[in-house]
């Protein structure tokens, strides 16, 4: 459905208004909402990275997907797998079952394990309809139909950037993962054609459902931004202006670029800070900030801050605090930051590649994460030129409307639903598929 400019609207419910974008928002979720089952299901769901504390990008989206899923739909039993002692009272509800099943999956030889014995097993033992893997790996030994949330291919274009046994799995599960799913989902039209392409995928089997961002990112400093925000400055920074980072330490974060880009800026005349958040991807490897702090002239490196992991209400505080978010990764599915700060009010540095143009649509500042330079010149211009924060600021706000977790529910439930109807299952009353 194409969703036009926007128009006035009285909202009535029963005469949506033709060119108005929230009606025909309504209309599409409407009817996204109604797409279900024949009969009630039983849907299995891998849930291993819901950890509390350790939230990710594909965690939040879990997470995020699953509460409104479970809520949406009382009528289909739920069974949530995690490879830990699960976390109490996230996903409530009398259709919701828990299962902890053994070994914790951290490792390939223990995905490999938990995905091709242990889910088997269980699925087999509940008599799933249906089982969905947002973390993109499926099961090898299993007849249930499968569905997997592949968020996108950072590891065959860059195999150098994760160790050497995580890339090696990751590019033997991934494509094999691609073709034993009934459907395919994932985050954006870039991950989309990269999957159909890669892994020779036809594109009508692969379903783009966009990440969202929390509802804390909508007015998160309260009544009295102004005093909230000079408190969490003075928390994070000394009580200095600072630009923020978010994310996994991660090779394809681009930190070092960021570094440098930073470094030109102070170098330029610049005055506010640098905050890095996030927590490094693999202990092992090394690969930190710290080390590449360690690396920089000690009059930049002291206006560089790390807060590590935060909490979602702190971490929306903090982007709403920033001057503007600084986002150059080499290589995204998605970009959940972008929009968190879009909602959050904060004006955007990103890169001009992958997938977050798509993001975007022209509602930041687009550079070329290679162009150190052209980086340092952006974040001066976001100190110096309070007219233009203030025109990205709209502009984030307005294309931060166009993403909710609510949508993507829905639309991952579709995705679902088009599974089943794939799989050529025909549910009646409660009676169970024959595999």
């Amino acid at each position: 459905m194409e969703l036009k400019a926007p128009l006035e609207c009285n909202m009535q419910p029963k005469e949506p208004q033709s060119g108005c974008k929230d009606c025909a928002k309504a209309l599409f979720l409407s009817w996204v909402g109604n797409l279900s089952f024949a009969a009630m299901a039983v849907i299995a769901i891998n849930t291993r990275l819901v950890v509390p504390g350790r939230l990710d990008g594909i965690g939040w989206f879990t997470l995020e997907t699953v509460q409104r899923m479970v809520s949406a739909h009382p009528e289909h039993d739920f069974h949530l797998i995690f490879d830990r002692n699960p976390p109490a009272d996230l996903f409530p509800g009398k259709n919701v079952t828990v299962h902890w099943v053994w070994p914790p999956a951290r490792r390939p030889f223990l995905v490999n394990w938990w995905m091709d014995r242990s889910i088997p097993r269980l699925l087999k033992k509940i008599q799933a309809d249906l089982f969905l893997s947002p973390d993109g790996f499926l099961s090898r030994k299993t007849r249930v139909p499968q569905v997997a949330v592949q968020h996108d291919l950072n590891f065959e274009h860059h195999p150098e950037w994760l160790p050497a046994s995580v890339s090696k799995h990751y590019r033997w599960r991934f494509p094999d993962a691609a073709q034993r799913a009934v459907r395919l989902a994932t985050v954006s039209q870039f991950s989309a054609k990269d999957i159909s392409e890669r892994y020779s995928i036809p594109a009508d089997r692969i379903d783009v459902v966009y990440n969202g961002a929390a509802t804390a990112y909508h007015q998160p400093l309260g009544v009295n931004p102004k005093q909230a925000a000079a408190a969490i400055r003075r928390r994070m920074t000394g009580g200095q202006p600072f630009f923020v980072f978010v994310g996994t330490q991660h090779p394809r974060k681009n930190l070092e670029g960021l570094l440098k880009a930073f470094q030109s800026y102070r170098e330029k005349g610049g005055t506010w800070d640098l905050l890095l958040v996030g927590t490094p991807m693999w202990r092992r490897r090394r690969f930190n900030a710290k080390d590449i702090l360690a690396a920089a002239p000690e009059h930049v490196a002291k206006h560089v801050h790390r807060s590590g992991w935060l909490p979602q209400l702190d971490l929306a505080a903090v982007l709403a605090a920033s001057g503007a978010l600084v986002f150059i990764p080499w290589f995204e599915g998605f970009g959940i930051p972008l929009i968190e700060a879009f909602s959050a009010g904060t004006p955007t540095i990103h890169s001009d590649r992958t997938s977050l143009p798509e993001v975007s649509q022209g509602s930041g500042l687009a550079v070329d994460p290679s162009d150190t330079e052209a980086v340092s010149i952006a974040m001066k211009r976001m100190e110096d030129e309070p007219a233009l924060r203030e025109s990205l600021i709209e502009k984030g706000k307005d294309r931060a409307d166009d993403f909710s977790w609510d949508r993507t529910a829905q639309l991952l439930w579709s995705c679902l639903v088009r599974a089943a109807k794939d799989s050529g299952m025909e549910w009646q009353d409660n009676s169970k598929v024959e595999r």
